[in-house]
């Protein structure tokens, strides 16, 4: 009986040690596995990292958008707009919000910006009527795993209405308000005069009579 006991340990030993040996080559291989899923993706296309598109607000705004990919970022300092070939319109003063601030091994102290970017665009329009103008836009950004794009940019046509007169600055108003008070000046010192010359006409009547 002690033989077949001897045996039955025997086996199951030597089954145990092919099983601890089959586990641990399966642990180590999911290990690399899960290692690659985490480290191994692949980078979205640029288009699909930070996907822009831009609208017409009104005949004097537009309005820009960027959608930025989960883990992405795009650098505040890198976004820039300008008109191509568009005569008798340009773009105003446009502001860029503000991002986080972050140390760069490439740029030093920026600002990124995450998930998304928006704001309106100011048009100055000499030509007043309906147009189409190509929106050009410039940026740059990066994945949070520290792989960067190189700078990118990408072109939209835009159909623009009649524009709508904007209303006179505090300044225009300011330089046209003393071309308006001149005559009324000279108009009432005039009509002053008159008031005059007809009171000293009435006494001299008056003496005389």
């Amino acid at each position: 009986m002690s033989r077949y006991v001897l045996i039955f340990l025997t086996v199951f030993v030597f089954n145990s040690s092919i099983f601890a040996e089959d586990s641990l080559e399966q642990l180590v291989r999911n290990t690399a596995a899960l290692k690659l899923n985490l480290f191994g993706d692949q980078l979205l296309e640029p288009e699909d990292a930070f996907e822009f598109s831009a609208s017409v607000k009104n005949g004097n705004t537009l309005y820009v958008s960027w959608e930025i990919a989960p883990n992405y970022y795009l650098y505040r300092e890198k976004v820039k707009l300008e008109l191509v070939n568009a005569a008798g319109t340009k773009l105003g003063d446009y502001s860029i919000p503000n991002g986080e601030p972050k140390h760069d091994e490439s740029f030093g102290d920026v600002e990124v910006l995450s998930e998304d970017l928006n704001f309106n665009v100011p048009l100055i329009r000499e030509d007043h009527g309906a147009q189409t103008i190509k929106l050009r836009a410039y940026f740059q950004g990066c994945a949070e795993r520290g792989v960067c794009y190189p700078p990118m940019n990408k072109e939209v046509l835009l159909d623009l209405p009649v524009a709508q007169q904007l209303i006179a600055s505090p300044e225009q108003t300011s330089t046209q308000t003393p071309g308006v008070l001149v005559p009324l000046i000279i108009l009432l010192i005039f009509s002053v005069i008159v008031l005059i010359l007809s009171a000293i006409m009435a006494i001299r009547l008056k003496k005389s009579a």
